[in-house]
């Protein structure tokens, strides 16, 4: 009998520690799939902007719009670019608020502009690589840099569209 309950303790033990381990990550690649957005920035100089993401597997791109209008009226597009990345998912870490974060590297593959005049510091550079950390609480994805102390902006967040 004792027998039969160590075995038992043993599998349960087994059990907790595998689940516990740090296989499953704050954020995945199946959580951030989709389309994300930020607020409509209204700037000092009555011009407007916004940032959409679109992540599929190991896939993003980034549209930048900037309006000249306040409000971000699609009519009113002035700039446009779209970034490409690659992505992937790095280790879970903890914010200095306590809250699980995971590590993010995304590597620029392209871009494409698509209205609008850029100059060259506009323009990110083929393989230019960006660490940071993200972290989703309902259909609200946080970003923040990935160095201690790990932080994230709670002001400047996107929505999930869809």
């Amino acid at each position: 009998m004792q027998r039969k309950i160590l075995w038992l303790y043993t599998v349960t033990v087994l059990l907790m520690v595998g689940c516990g381990s740090g296989d499953s990550k704050a954020v995945t690649t199946s959580k951030l799939k989709g389309t994300w957005q930020t607020k409509c920035r209204n700037l000092p100089d009555n011009t407007s902007e916004k940032t959409v993401l679109l992540f599929e597997k190991e896939k993003l791109t980034r549209s930048e719009y900037m309006y000249d209008d306040i409000g971000c009226k699609e009519r009113d597009i002035m700039e446009h670019i779209n970034v490409s990345y690659r992505y992937t998912l790095g280790e879970d870490i903890t914010t200095s608020d306590g809250k699980t974060a995971t590590k993010i590297t995304t590597t620029v593959t392209g871009f494409e502009i698509i209205k609008g005049t850029f100059v060259n510091d506009e323009i990110p550079q083929y393989g230019e690589i960006e660490k940071s950390i993200v972290m989703i609480d309902g259909d609200q994805l946080y970003a923040g840099e990935d160095k201690a102390p790990y932080q994230l902006e709670y002001q400047e967040y996107l929505s999930k569209v869809k």
